[in-house]
């Protein structure tokens, strides 16, 4: 029971900093979480630790803890190890996708278009950039890749939130959509190296939005 309360706790407070609920910068501790979420203080101080190994708490020893606010470096460090596995899984995507596949990658592109025509707000862009974190998951399960999945969805954690920010914007869904769209096209009509080319775009926007994010967000970001 303390186990799956400590993870309950650890996920809610994961989610209010993803989503800007609780505010980079903002002073955290404890008894705050303890309160906040209707817990003791051990999972509250359990939650604290977990989140400062993901790099979204700052806690300094006999002084204060508060929630990080995005560090670009960190950020690009982990784009980086993404847009370097998910690239360099291609080869084993198609080799290994079935037409099931295909179907369920559909299935989340779906479910993003019905997301970006419901008014914005932060808990809906959460859900977006979840669905679309899933797409890509998905492409390296089906590569067999699944550790680097598992390393993808434990480390993006400043890369993620300047995403959910650009999930916020309506320009930003439409391009996301409709370049999965054409990522699927291509894996069906056996365009490996199309799709390849595809994804470095893909991935790529991340640079010029970070500086469009940093811009119009500034109190948000790590001077």
């Amino acid at each position: 029971m303390n186990s799956s309360l400590n993870q309950l706790t650890y996920e809610y407070m994961k989610k209010d900093i993803m989503t800007f609920a609780l505010k980079p910068g903002e002073p955290v501790s404890a008894a705050k979480i303890a309160d906040r979420y209707h817990v003791s203080r051990t999972p509250a101080r359990e939650a604290l630790v977990k989140l400062e190994t993901e790099g979204l708490v700052d806690i300094f020893p006999q002084s204060k803890s508060v929630i990080s606010k995005i560090d670009v470096d960190r950020a690009k460090q982990e784009w980086f190890i993404r847009k370097t596995l998910e690239l360099g899984m291609v080869d084993d995507l198609f080799e290994s996708v079935k037409k099931s596949d295909i179907l369920k990658m559909r299935s989340f592109c779906r479910k993003m278009e019905e997301i970006a025509e419901m008014p914005k707000n932060h808990d809906l862009a959460y859900e977006y950039l979840r669905c679309d974190n899933e797409f890509h998951s998905m492409t390296y399960y089906i590569a067999g890749q699944g550790l680097a999945a598992e390393l993808i969805a434990n480390t993006m954690t400043h890369y993620n939130r300047i995403r959910l920010l650009i999930d916020l914007d309506s320009y930003y869904k439409d391009r996301t959509v409709t370049t999965h769209e054409q990522l699927i096209r291509y894996v069906e009509e056996g365009k490996k190296e199309e799709y390849r080319e595809l994804l470095r775009k893909h991935l790529g926007y991340i640079t010029q939005d970070i500086a469009d994010m940093r811009r119009q967000n500034p109190d948000l970001f790590k001077s």
